[in-house]
């Protein structure tokens, strides 16, 4: 008995075998690297994500966590810069990939539609430019979140400058 083929959860093409012990694989129509995971043990099904899908929820975890910990927390509200810094930054760099991608096969995915074509590529095209600003954005937070310190305060007295005084 041999396993069906798998199907390309952006695309919805057939893809080829699944080397066994190899956790992504690229769908040859579309390109995107294809993440397998084990969704039930038990019964060993594995379920297909694209990656970039996992990195949008995995930064989304992560702005989720870092918001309520600056919340939460009583952290200095300069962390929030870094709350939203670094998931933006990896929104940005998917986007780019997937933007790239989309343009340089003339298929995409938004919306819960499948374009291809030139109207494919055009969004591509926004796409990368989207997440070049979102990217650029992150990396100005980022540096800008090094150059927001506490003012110092002066330091105290030491113990024995106080008794001699």
């Amino acid at each position: 008995m041999s396993l069906p083929r798998p199907v390309c959860p952006y695309c919805q093409a057939q893809m080829r075998r699944w080397p066994l012990g190899q956790p992504v694989l690229a769908c040859d129509t579309c390109r995107r690297p294809i993440l397998r995971y084990l969704a039930r043990p038990r019964a060993r099904i594995f379920r297909l994500r694209p990656v970039y899908t996992v990195i949008h929820a995995v930064a989304l975890v992560i702005l989720f966590a870092a918001v309520a910990t600056v919340a939460f927390g009583g952290l200095e509200t300069r962390h929030v810069i870094l709350a939203i810094g670094i998931p933006i930054a990896m929104f940005g760099a998917s986007d780019i990939a997937d933007g790239w991608l989309s343009w340089r096969t003339g298929v995409d995915r938004g919306w819960r539609k499948l374009r291809t074509g030139r109207v494919a590529r055009a969004i591509g095209v926004a796409r990368t430019a989207f997440g070049v600003a979102g990217v650029a954005v992150a990396v100005i937070g980022l540096l800008a979140y090094g150059e927001l310190r506490q003012p110092t305060r002066p330091a105290a007295p030491s113990l024995a400058q106080q008794s001699t005084r």
